[in-house]
């Protein structure tokens, strides 16, 4: 249950990350460079959160999915 508050709690800062890092490389064909960058920043930032990787990434996928069906990223 902890884990689910603390992903959460990270939305806000992830959902900036994704936007900044997709103004930053628009378009397609870059996913994992994004994920990967999206990942050093969170690891930079606090190493504490590294074994929530396996739950951040798919929280993401979500996010991504979310932002590419809705038209919040242009291709």
């Amino acid at each position: 249950m902890q884990a689910i508050i603390t992903i959460v709690q990270l939305l806000p800062a992830l959902i900036a990350a994704i936007k900044a890092i997709e103004e930053a490389i628009p378009g397609q064909g870059q996913g994992e460079a994004k994920l990967a960058a999206v990942r050093g920043i969170i690891e930079a930032v606090d190493a504490g959160y590294k074994g929530l990787w396996p739950q951040i990434q798919p929280v993401i996928g979500v996010l991504v999915g979310l932002f590419n069906k809705t038209g919040a990223f242009k291709a």
